[in-house]
């Protein structure tokens, strides 16, 4: 790379402006910009989860977010979030922050992740909200949780004095400061009642409570032991994700609740770093111990088995690189784990403040020579290297240059990492955080930031080497322009005038071979609005001493000053083959921040195909008309990948695993891989077209989005014909939507709101892919899928949202009984499923319980054998439901309810009635021949059944004819013993004769229902001879709880009941 370096002094203009090279990135390896940070604000986690479809398709790939943790006194959503309250809580279901619930955010999380974006929320180490010790009620209440507001030794309990002021010890904004100095132990969230450790407790806050233990690491497991970020031998303890109820609370002052709430943030919601605020009003000695809570942190490695380290970047207001430089460690050392290392930057304030200086409306005062020296980057080796900082233009907290679009332009192309901050405005009422670019996603208002975006994933490689600057030698020169190069990957020239003039520079030095063509990549060239007389070359070609001439646009009437030249890279198109697509919302001016705008192919079958076609490449000709075909831009290979490292191509590895390189996570076309540029040993003999396929499994990928990337190269290779400059590639994104099985949801809660009657019930989405869901309580079994799903689609019972994955409806009159719950849920690609759960137990202020179908209050004649009686609902066989009679709590009414009622009526009934009405209907059920008696000739018709499935003989309700429905025929619907053969209510000699005349295999004269009328059988009508009908009466005083009874319950265990959930046919899958 270094041998392109030339001799500044030959540049010098003619007319006194000189061009000085002096920054510059040269040194050991190669200078690379991260995908570029998206500041996401003042948008719910499930709206970022929507568009990560977009943020995908732009190629971000890390994600800074608000801070996510609950803030003031039992939350408030109008609430930013930088004044805490609680740091464990995310909020819950109808408590929830500004955002969303915890649930949420780890969706929010695990959707980036697919799409191989990282995510930094934000995370307040200084203070606390504005509440203090003056609130005596707040104190009262016991005050923050893990904090103590005032104790009796130190007022001021866990935080500065409310009147100190200065950096350090000085309230922000009236934000309670936290004394990180301070050294009071306590168990900061107790578990146990009593313990004298425990941080002193308030009337609603700071309880002990035994599901606090989920807040703490689990010693357990087993430590690891590390030289901690002071230099002290320590252990780091993880969290235990399968018992999170399983941790081990310790005594901790106020910095060790802050140790532990980073380690638990990284644990419990796999968040890949932070972004700490207001890093210099606390000491920065206690960034060390942040060092050591964040250290091996995350759960899962890297692909190649090496520590995925988190990355998080500081706030400190200060434009002064060398105090900016007291907040940095980068020294990760993975061949030196045992001594903890940091990974921890500072947004880059000091070119902050030069651009916003000096990119002004007013171009008079806008000087490079001013931004050029600003970034903290040079400040630990003298190079622009991407070592260090965070670039950024503008904030949440600050409006930053005018020139926004040419600040940008700089700050994208740079190394290191570059932030775009985008204000969703999906939040309304605050005019804080401020505005921010309205294009970070493309849509309505350009592709400005987009594009560049790209072009810093594509071309963003190379060390970083000034080429331009007006008056580059005089200490006090001034430059509206600046040109610098990402050495033999791109020319970024800039432009600070805001005037229409077009500045030209002639003889750019640049590092590219010559003769080789490059384009400008931006569009400004080819853009009527930016170049309406065409004086921008859309091409330029190096000349034979590596120069080129760059013509930069002025900002007037467009704002894009600003040009990008470099090599061209593959063009071309991605494929899915897929079933249909879910439309991205068209967008508007008020849409910007709130709708999805790229398309979602849905993937219906076990596989599909991804297919890239590159095309031949041909620029426009630099030097005259037509074009000229550019062979290297026709690339020579491309990869394949599938959110992040999923082994695609079935080999059983992921084939490229190296952190930080170019191809990692990414996959080769196997199924077919045959690029545009082809070395054959001596030249180039592809056809410029290139194609490649891959058939994917699609039973590997789980239910729902996933993001999918292809990247072809251009080709570079010194040893086949190339230039051998840094990779140049062109990604082709798409996303699609995996919908093989139908939604699956189950009820998760149907508890009381109000009155015992007046429930919310609650459904969960069990692989979170429900868009919708309906509910229905107590629809029969045998209801038709098709009617139900008529009930959903004229949108009854529609369940409102409660959580990411889950909806509730509130059910009014609600009955005593058992119920059913059938689930209607639709995903968005449209498919549905219709599930029906039973077992519902309620007690309500409604009907007595089992037994009382008619719901009067009492169990009376008219429950058994009435229009709303037990036996028509049973004759109904499941074509009508009523909770009061499903005893067994399956879904169904049948024999086996039948079999338990007894037990309830007898014994919850006053009505005097009540025996003879119910003997009646038990003989009747065992009237099999349905000749309007209950004799010999019933137990024939049940042995002609024998191995059948006919409901009517079938009366234990197992499905199957045997010998156990005769005998739940003779003892328990006859209500007769077991030796009276003939079923006349008597044991005596006529038994005897049945049984003679019936000797051998059969249900006649079998008293012990082993299917063989033998010796054994006679003795029982023997010991039984004289036994009549038993004869049912009320048993006394009403059930208080109508619950099944021990007897009951004893014949639930033998019954082999089948699973309380029961599954229909979705309309894209079969029976479950």
């Amino acid at each position: 790379m270094n041998s392109t370096l030339f001799n500044p002094l030959s540049l010098l203009r003619a007319f006194g402006l000189a061009v000085l090279l002096g920054v510059s990135s040269l040194g050991g390896a190669q200078s690379v910009s991260s995908p570029a940070i998206l500041q996401i604000y003042e948008a719910r986690w499930d709206l970022i989860e929507e568009r990560m479809a977009d943020i995908h398709a732009v190629g971000y790939g890390r994600m800074w977010v608000p801070p996510p943790t609950l803030s003031f006194e039992g939350g408030s959503q109008a609430s930013v979030g930088y004044d805490v309250f609680d740091r464990f809580n995310l909020g819950e279901p109808r408590a929830e922050t500004r955002y969303g619930t915890s649930e949420g955010f780890r969706a929010m999380v695990q959707s980036a992740h697919n799409a191989a974006v990282a995510v930094n929320p934000d995370l307040i180490w200084n203070h606390n909200a504005f509440r203090d010790r003056y609130d005596t009620g707040f104190v009262n209440a016991g005050g923050y949780p893990g904090f103590a507001v005032t104790l009796p030794g130190d007022i001021n309990g866990d935080f500065h004095d409310p009147s100190a002021s200065g950096d350090i010890q000085g309230r922000i904004s009236g934000l309670n400061d936290i004394a990180q100095e301070k050294n009071h132990q306590f168990i900061r969230h107790p578990t146990q009642v009593g313990n004298p450790n425990n941080i002193p407790a308030g009337t609603v806050f700071n309880q002990p409570d035994p599901n606090n233990a989920r807040l703490y690491p689990d010693q357990g497991l087993g430590g690891i032991n590390v030289i901690d970020g002071r230099g002290n031998p320590t252990t780091l303890y993880n969290f235990n994700a399968d018992n999170p109820l399983a941790g081990d609370p310790v005594m901790e002052n106020a910095v060790g609740l802050l140790m532990r709430n980073v380690r638990w943030m990284i644990q419990e919601y796999d968040v890949d770093g932070f972004r700490m605020d207001a890093i210099k009003h606390f000491e920065a000695q206690y960034l060390q111990d942040f060092d050591t809570a964040s250290y091996l942190a995350k759960r899962t490695p890297l692909l190649d088995g090496s520590p995925n380290h988190i990355y998080t970047f500081g706030e400190a207001f200060d434009g002064n690189k060398a105090f900016l430089q007291t907040f940095i460690r980068r020294d990760i050392d993975n061949n030196n784990p045992g001594i903890v290392s940091g990974n921890r930057d500072v947004l880059d304030f000091s070119l902050f403040f030069a651009l916003r200086d000096n990119l002004t409306s007013n171009g008079l005062a806008n000087n490079w020579h001013n931004i050029k020296k600003a970034p903290v980057d040079l400040n630990d080796d003298g190079l622009m290297n991407g070592s260090q900082g965070v670039a950024f233009v503008e904030s949440h907290d600050s409006t930053g240059a005018a020139l926004g679009n040419v600040a940008h332009a700089y700050t994208l192309m740079l190394p290191g990492e570059s932030i775009v901050y985008m204000n969703s405005d999906a939040i309304p009422g605050e005019t804080f955080p401020h505005a921010g670019r309205n294009d970070a996603l493309g849509g309505f208002h350009g592709d400005a930031i987009t594009k560049l975006v790209d072009i810093r994933n594509s071309h963003g490689r190379g060390d970083f080497q000034e080429r331009w600057l007006d008056d580059a030698f005089n200490p006090n020169g001034f430059s509206n322009v600046y040109v610098y190069e990402r050495l033999n990957s791109a020319v970024v020239g800039l432009n600070s005038r805001n005037d229409g003039a077009i500045e030209t520079r002639n003889g750019v030095q640049t590092a590219f071979a010559p003769g080789t063509v490059l384009v400008e990549l931006t569009g400004n060239a080819t853009s009527s609005t930016v170049d309406p007389g065409n004086a921008i070359a859309d091409t330029v070609q190096v000349d034979a001493n590596g120069r080129i001439n760059v013509s930069i646009p002025g900002n007037a009437g467009h704002g894009r000053g600003y040009v990008i030249y470099g090599v061209a890279g593959p063009q071309g198109s991605l494929q899915v083959t897929s079933s249909s697509v879910l439309e991205g919302t068209t967008p508007t001016s008020a849409n910007f921040g709130t709708a999805r705008t790229s398309d979602v192919e849905v993937v219906t079958t076990p596989t599909f195909t991804v297919r890239l076609d590159t095309a031949p490449v041909s620029l426009t000709n630099p030097g005259g008309a037509g074009t000229v075909r550019d062979p290297h831009a026709d690339g020579d290979r491309a990869m394949l990948m599938i959110d992040t490292g999923i082994d695609l191509n079935g080999n059983g590895v992921v084939d490229h695993v190296t952190p930080g390189s170019v191809s990692y996570g990414f996959e080769e076309f196997q199924s077919v891989n045959s690029p545009g540029y082809v070395w054959d040993g001596a030249q180039n003999v592809g056809t410029g077209a290139g194609h490649y396929e891959q058939v994917i499994d699609t039973t590997q990928l789980s239910e729902g989005r996933h993001y999918i990337t292809a990247r072809a190269f251009r080709h570079r290779d010194a040893a086949t014909g190339g230039d051998g400059g840094p990779a140049v590639f062109n990604d082709f994104r798409t996303a699609i939507y995996v919908d093989l099985l139908p939604p699956d949801s189950t009820v998760e809660s149907f508890e009381p709101y109000g009155a015992s009657s007046e429930r919310d019930l609650v459904v969960r989405s069990i692989d979170k892919t429900a868009d919708r869901v309906h509910v229905f309580l107590d629809l029969p079994a045998t209801m038709a899928e098709e009617d139900i799903l008529a009930m959903a689609d004229a949108n009854q019972n529609r369940a409102g949202y409660y959580d990411r994955d889950m909806f509730v409806y509130g059910m009014t009159g609600v009955t005593s009984g058992n119920h059913t719950v059938t689930i209607v849920t639709f995903e968005e690609t449209g498919t549905t499923n219709v599930q029906r759960e039973a077992g519902f137990f309620t007690d309500t202020n409604i009907g007595r319980g089992f037994g009382d179908l008619n719901l009067d209050g009492v169990i009376n004649a008219a429950d058994l054998t009435g229009p709303a009686g037990f036996e028509l609902l049973l004759y109904s066989q499941n074509a009508a439901f009523n909770a009061a009679a499903d005893i067994t709590g399956d879904g169904l009414v049948d024999n086996r309810d039948l079999l338990l009622l007894p037990d309830y009526v007898l014994s919850g009934a006053t009505d005097t009635r009540v025996p003879d009405r119910l003997e009646q209907m038990l003989l009747r059920r065992a009237d099999v021949n349905q000749d309007l008696v209950t004799d010999l000739a019933d137990l024939e018709v049940l042995e002609a059944g024998l191995g059948g499935d006919d409901w009517l003989l079938d009366l234990d309700g197992n499905g199957v004819v045997d010998a156990a429905d005769a005998e739940v025929m003779v003892t328990q619907l006859a209500l007769t013993s077991p030796g009276d053969f003939n079923l006349d209510g008597v044991v005596d000699a006529a038994d005897y004769t049945v049984w003679r005349d019936n000797l051998g295999a059969g249900l006649l004269g079998d008293a012990n229902f082993d299917g063989v009328a033998d010796a054994a059988d006679l003795a029982i009508w023997q010991s039984s001879y004289g036994e009549v009908r038993r004869q049912l009466s009320l048993a006394g005083p009403s059930l208080t709880v109508p619950e099944p009874s021990s007897a009951a319950m004893a014949f639930l265990a033998l019954a082999a009941l089948r699973d309380v959930r029961i599954f229909r046919s979705g309309r894209a899958g079969g029976l479950r």
